[in-house]
């Protein structure tokens, strides 16, 4: 600072304008700038499908540099699979594999297959850019659909082998059990995506209490199945 004023020079290392320059590198730094980054993803690969999206375009509508989002993710696969994990289906997924066969088989079913109603239909926007950029061959949201529906299932071949062990289901019953329950949730919900089994102005709470209730009766018929069959 001496020197430069000594050489009647501004010292441009401390001035407010270098500070603020120095604030907002950090900032573009800090968790607020990731979730702008996972924001203005979402939406674009929402608006535009994933492949179209550029991440020049994630940096303009999230007003920050391409350096600042490769700070924080490494390539567009790696800001898809954040999306994935923020959304809370890694966390409720790690709840279900942890869930123990105290309930009865029926009640326990029940309970999950509203709680994946509810956790889809809270990200439904997600997931329906998930599935139709998948349907439409794009390998990065086939593969992070393909992950999720393997997590689903090994999570609730788990809870279901428990029941194996008290005897409530058929012995190496379980996989092809939880493959029919999530095939049965996965389809009621992609229906409701185009319309089917809701009305489209329903509120959230109403949407996820119809696929609920129209859910229901089908895991029914199928424990009736494995009862008539064993």
């Amino acid at each position: 600072m001496l020197s430069s004023v000594v050489e009647g020079k501004p010292d441009v290392t401390s001035s407010p304008r270098t500070t603020h320059l120095r604030a907002a590198k950090r900032t573009r730094r800090g968790p607020h700038t990731r979730q702008q980054i996972l924001d203005a993803s979402l939406r674009l690969f929402s608006e535009r499908g994933f492949a179209r999206t550029t991440v020049r375009d994630i940096a303009r509508q999230a007003g920050i540099t391409d350096a600042a989002i490769y700070y924080h993710f490494d390539s567009k696969q790696e800001l898809l699979e954040a999306l994935v994990e923020e959304r809370g289906f890694l966390s409720s997924l790690q709840n279900l594999a942890r869930l123990q066969a105290d309930a009865p088989l029926k009640e326990t079913l029940h309970w999950t297959a509203r709680g994946a109603i509810n956790i889809m239909d809270q990200n439904r926007d997600f997931l329906r850019l998930i599935i139709m950029e998948g349907l439409g061959g794009d390998e990065a949201a086939l593969e992070q659909y393909g992950r999720l529906l393997g997590l689903w299932e090994d999570a609730l071949t788990s809870v279901l082998r428990r029941y194996e062990d008290k005897g409530e289901l058929p012995q190496n019953s379980a996989a092809t059990v939880a493959r029919h329950i999530i095939y049965t949730i996965l389809m009621t919900f992609q229906e409701s995506l185009l319309g089917r089994h809701v009305s489209p102005g329903a509120q959230a709470e109403d949407r996820r209490a119809a696929l609920s209730e129209f859910v229901t009766p089908a895991l029914d018929h199928i424990l009736q199945g494995l009862a008539q069959n064993s």
